[in-house]
């Protein structure tokens, strides 16, 4: 147990980082096409990746680069006369299977075009036959990978999971968190309330401590243990706002900005699903080799928990 904890450490230092690239592409009547390519700087040391177009387009100036909440940005013009991109392919050379991917965004007078390029899919081919479909797809899959490498969000939902007396107050804290997370997530995006990052990463952190914090208690029959369903909404509201800072800095699809926002979120709650599911199963044959009973487990991950979130808190409130 002490060596797997060791083991998971390091990576729980990487909380909440997205890891995703994002690439804009508007293509004017002239077929002369702005390019801006925005790369996360946790990425600057990663293997680098190289940008393909069709043989038309020819890069005619470029602006120096820029850094931005948290990304490095690359801005640049090409020359696809005579015939545009429509109709060609764009490709990335070295994506793996480990990275997020590209998130390209084309838009023209006639076509706008969304499309998450991963290392299995890595070309978008610009044509008239692409559908929301492939966007809805594209988003829920953006959703899954950002909850299931948000270790601090995971850690929430790992406490409530283990505070839970039975399958109904499960039930309702997961539901209570999921609605409240959803709708601080939606009034985020769509401008009605702006919080300033730092806090929001600061207050999370805090939030998974007051949790580990009530783990840790052995009165069974504590305000937070009675009303779980309460707590979890009320932290909730804090960890939709920490959903949209990254979903903001990669950038909905302006021409579906509902649609996007909604497969993003049914995203998050998908790999949420998966996250309780395989910890649950992992908890049933775990129970079976340890023999030691259930409240001194949650002890040690209570402790564990506490003193990862603390450090957090620490660290982000240091970047205020």
């Amino acid at each position: 147990m002490r060596l797997l904890l060791l083991f998971l450490f390091p990576l729980m230092l990487f909380a909440h980082q997205s890891g995703l690239s994002y690439i804009k592409l508007y293509e004017h009547s002239n077929h002369k096409v702005s390019v801006t390519y925005k790369m996360p700087l946790q990425d600057l040391y990663a293997n680098p990746i190289h940008i393909n177009y069709s043989q038309n387009c020819v890069k005619i100036s470029q602006l120096p680069q820029a850094i931005a909440k948290g990304y490095i940005i690359s801005q640049y013009t090409l020359n696809c006369s005579p015939s545009g991109l429509f109709g060609k392919r764009i490709w990335i050379d070295g994506l793996v299977k480990q990275n997020r991917g590209i998130l390209i965004e084309y838009k023209s007078k006639n076509h706008t075009q969304n499309t998450l390029l991963r290392a299995e899919t890595p070309f978008i081919l610009i044509n008239a036959k692409s559908t929301k479909f492939s966007l809805f797809l594209s988003y829920v899959e953006l959703g899954i990978h950002h909850i299931l490498s948000g270790y601090d969000h995971l850690l929430f939902v790992l406490c409530l999971l283990l505070l839970a007396k039975n399958l109904k107050s499960l039930l309702l804290a997961v539901t209570a968190f999921t609605l409240a997370h959803s709708i601080t997530l939606a009034f985020a995006m769509l401008g009605l309330v702006n919080l300033p990052v730092a806090f929001i990463e600061a207050m999370i952190a805090l939030s998974i401590l007051f949790l580990a914090k009530e783990l840790a208690e052995t009165n069974a029959n504590t305000l937070t243990k009675r009303h779980l369903e309460y707590i979890a909404f009320i932290f909730g509201l804090l960890h939709g706002f920490g959903f949209s800072n990254v979903l903001k800095s990669i950038g909905l699809a302006k021409g579906n900005l509902l649609l996007s926002l909604f497969s993003f979120n049914l995203g998050i709650e998908i790999g949420q699903i998966l996250f309780i599911g395989v910890v649950s199963i992992s908890y049933f044959f775990l129970k079976k080799v340890i023999k030691r009973p259930l409240s001194e487990l949650k002890i040690y991950v209570a402790y564990f928990v506490g003193a990862l979130s603390a450090f957090w808190f620490i660290q982000r409130v240091l970047h205020f």
